[in-house]
């Protein structure tokens, strides 16, 4: 019996959303787009858009356990499971000391099985200045990287070229701040675009308080983006 307030509703029951099926999704805990009344926080999981009844709910479709204890996902890793209980485990990202460099760090992904799907690599301060901090490798596929708008040429061409004051300042401050784009807490986020080649693979928009991601190549293994989600998120 709930007292002093209006029992909120049970959520309706959705058909679970198999991984490999999943396009638009976010990361988060929230099982509704925005705060409602009397509903608590579910598990971190990826979420995905579904509806019912005129409303709009958050389901589960892969669940994110973090393995360190207050730590950011980039620090020490986690995993994703296919089933809320963690017994079906979907892929692990750990981090690669050994990669390490100049302020940059790769993020094997593997399988249940512990087999390579391929790496999420979050950029050396100097490469930022040209792409976003987080990009991802797949075998037999051309790096999937988001550059930045005004990138045209290596980033010492970047850094060199006499493009005016006000690009340079810009420039100067990526490089300066380290040139993460993943913290979208502070309502800075901005919709960025992930190419392999000449295809758009993979791209991401902040809505309404959270970001939504859209893998769009029907090549890109979700998991590697799952990963990439999670530890700009987390």
């Amino acid at each position: 019996m709930v007292f002093g307030r209006k029992a909120e509703a049970e959520p309706p029951s959705f058909a679970p959303v198999h991984w490999d099926t999943v396009s638009k999704f976010t990361i988060g805990a929230a099982s509704r787009p925005a705060a409602v009344r009397g509903a608590g926080p579910g598990p971190l999981a990826v979420r995905v858009e579904k509806r019912a009844g005129g409303a709009t709910y958050l389901v589960p479709s892969v669940f994110v356990a973090l393995t360190g204890s207050g730590e950011p996902a980039a620090a020490s890793g986690f995993r994703l499971y296919e089933d809320e209980a963690g017994l079906r485990l979907l892929c692990s990202v750990t981090p690669d000391a050994e990669a390490d460099k100049d302020g940059g760090r790769r993020h094997r992904v593997q399988d249940g099985r512990g087999r390579e799907i391929g790496s999420v690599v979050r950029g050396p301060v100097a490469k930022r200045a040209v792409q976003h901090a987080w990009w991802l490798e797949q075998p037999d596929h051309p790096e999937v990287v988001a550059r930045r708008h005004w990138a045209k040429g290596s980033a010492g061409q970047v850094l060199g070229r006499t493009v005016g004051k006000a690009l340079g300042s810009v420039v100067g401050s990526v490089v300066g701040l380290g040139g993460d784009d993943s913290n979208t807490t502070r309502g800075t986020a901005k919709p960025v675009t992930w190419t392999s080649g000449e295809q758009v693979a993979m791209t991401s928009a902040p809505t309404e308080g959270r970001t939504w991601y859209l893998a769009q190549a029907s090549w890109l293994d979700r998991r590697l983006a799952f990963a990439l989600a999670v530890l700009r998120e987390c």
